[in-house]
């Protein structure tokens, strides 16, 4: 996976990712979506590090569909969200996208292998945290 910021779209998965889901029908945008979290949040260890990467980009699509609210100023983030709410999420997409982020999280997962000792290792993480945190706060009536 060739990285070059720390930005939930900043990478060759995630790009290429957001490309597939830019290019799919408005209505297979959903799924496309949950099947990057479900392949994450199975139990710590299953994805690898491009998993993460995809897994990362749909939390920031699924948390920018939630909000309105760009996640990014990446040129690579998908361009439908910026124009309109294309993207219909149910319910339980939110808490799926918040268990992925948490297995990209845990220590020893390959995306935390990934960065480790980069120089960018710490910016890295606190943009996944702020972005799961966001997500497990939306809606939440705290």
């Amino acid at each position: 996976m060739a990285t070059w910021q720390f930005g939930p779209f900043d990478n060759d998965e995630a790009v290429e990712w957001c490309a597939a889901l830019e290019e799919a029908d408005p209505d297979q945008r959903a799924e496309l979506t949950r099947e990057a979290l479900a392949k994450m949040a199975s139990p710590a260890g299953v994805g690898t590090a491009e998993d993460a990467a995809r897994a990362i980009a749909a939390a920031a699509v699924v948390l920018q569909a939630l909000t309105g609210k760009p996640v990014s100023a990446s040129a690579y983030s998908p361009h439908f969200l910026a124009e309109r709410n294309d993207i219909q999420l149910d319910s339980g997409v939110r808490e799926l996208a918040v268990r992925a982020i948490d297995v990209v999280l845990a220590v020893g997962s390959a995306w935390r292998i990934h960065w480790q000792a980069d120089v960018e290792e710490e910016e890295a993480i606190t943009v996944v945290e702020g972005l799961r945190n966001s997500l497990a706060h939306h809606g939440s009536t705290d």
